[in-house]
């Protein structure tokens, strides 16, 4: 008996160290990728600069065409490795979805709820052949995030300084408290990229910020916005800003192939729609919803009002979606959604890993890693002047 009660409780004490090493293992999962893709951002940061000092002599678009293909699209797929690969998110698609990878110019709008936004962007440029293309309209304040902006800010990122509104005349009005340069400046960098041939998939959150419905004053500055251009005051997006859209297409006419208007919507383990952080995606998300409407560039330029008349659409979707958790035309043929992630994120991986092997086997290299960590933020600050 003595020595049954012994087994039982060996059998028991196991039983108990296994659950506590799975629940530990769930409670440190989300914190993996977070762990992988900040521990790498250094060596990718070494691979950028080596790229940068031997296209030097060269025309300008080697550079851009090396910086893509070994940086900022394999580090893309890495992202995606983790967001869509291994999260076991499932991604429901809807509407004009592409049949087939097509790296075209192309500008993509979208409605913008939570920082999660980004990896859906990042999945549907992956899908569609674009990973090492993607530009983004980002924040000001963003180029001096540590280590990372600074790369952001040489790959090519159009950071925006933001507007607000003004009550003038008892009409809201936006006003950039930055002047006309701020708009100059885009105007130039959209420019340059034409003018050099640059391929891109130029993303737009024309809201200006995220939506949030318990942001209070977001939503009373967006609505007055709204009455004072007979917009609907929306309960699920933002009134739409349409400068930036405005001048992208302006200044890229023809060398613009496609517009990608998506809408998305998150659904929770709950049941619930819900609007994820980054930890979220990975710990509470069921299914991601993206529909998606495929607009010419011609038609967008005859009629001006089609930003104003998408977002009256992302609206009804939306407000649907509360109560059915789906959106409207699923495709019925096969599409860019319709093969595994894992097919084009494993040689990223792969990649990675090499790139980062030294910091395992060599003291120098983890030495160079730290030096990276702790001086490069520092020769950000001190280049803030130049940035602005």
């Amino acid at each position: 008996k003595k020595k049954k009660k012994k087994k039982s409780s060996g059998i028991n004490a196991e039983y108990g160290l296994m659950l506590a090493s799975l629940i530990t293992l769930r409670s440190i999962a989300p914190s993996v990728p977070a762990v992988v893709l900040i521990g790498s951002g250094p060596c990718y940061l070494w691979i950028w600069a080596c790229i940068r000092a031997v296209t030097l002599p060269l025309p300008k678009r080697w550079y851009h065409k090396l910086e893509q293909v070994l940086c900022w699209g394999p580090y893309q797929r890495l992202f995606m490795f983790f967001m869509e690969g291994l999260s076991g998110v499932e991604f429901k698609v809807y509407g004009d979805v592409p049949e087939k990878k097509d790296p075209v110019n192309s500008l993509v709008i979208s409605n913008h709820q939570c920082v999660s936004d980004a990896i859906v962007i990042d999945s549907f440029a992956m899908r569609l052949g674009n990973a090492g293309y993607i530009h983004f309209f980002a924040k000001n304040a963003l180029k001096y995030v540590p280590l990372f902006g600074l790369y952001w800010h040489q790959h090519g990122l159009i950071f925006v300084k933001r507007e607000r509104l003004i009550l003038h005349e008892s009409k809201w009005s936006i006003y950039s408290s930055h002047g006309d340069n701020n708009l100059d400046l885009i105007r130039k960098q959209i420019r340059e990229k034409k003018n050099k041939n640059i391929p891109m998939l130029m993303t737009l959150f024309p809201e200006g910020t995220r939506f949030n419905p318990d942001n209070a004053k977001v939503l009373e500055k967006s609505h007055a916005y709204a009455r004072s251009i007979s917009f609907p005051e929306c309960t699920r997006v933002l009134t739409p800003r349409i400068t930036g859209t405005n001048i992208f297409v302006e200044e890229l006419g023809d060398y613009l192939k496609a517009i990608f208007d998506i809408t998305v919507a998150y659904e929770g383990v709950d049941g619930k729609a819900m609007r994820p952080d980054t930890m979220e995606f990975l710990d509470s998300v069921k299914a991601v919803h993206i529909h998606f409407k495929q607009r010419s560039v011609n038609s967008v330029i005859e009629n001006e009002g089609w930003l104003y008349d998408s977002f009256k659409e992302k609206e009804e979707m939306l407000v649907e979606f509360d109560k059915t958790l789906t959106f409207p035309d699923p495709p019925d043929y096969k599409h860019i959604y319709s093969w595994s992630v894992f097919s084009e994120t494993i040689i990223p991986v792969l990649y990675t890993a090499t790139i980062c092997s030294p910091l395992i086997f060599c003291k120098q290299a983890r030495s160079l890693w730290l030096q990276t960590v702790l001086f490069v933020p520092i020769l950000q600050l001190l280049a803030k002047p130049i940035w602005k």
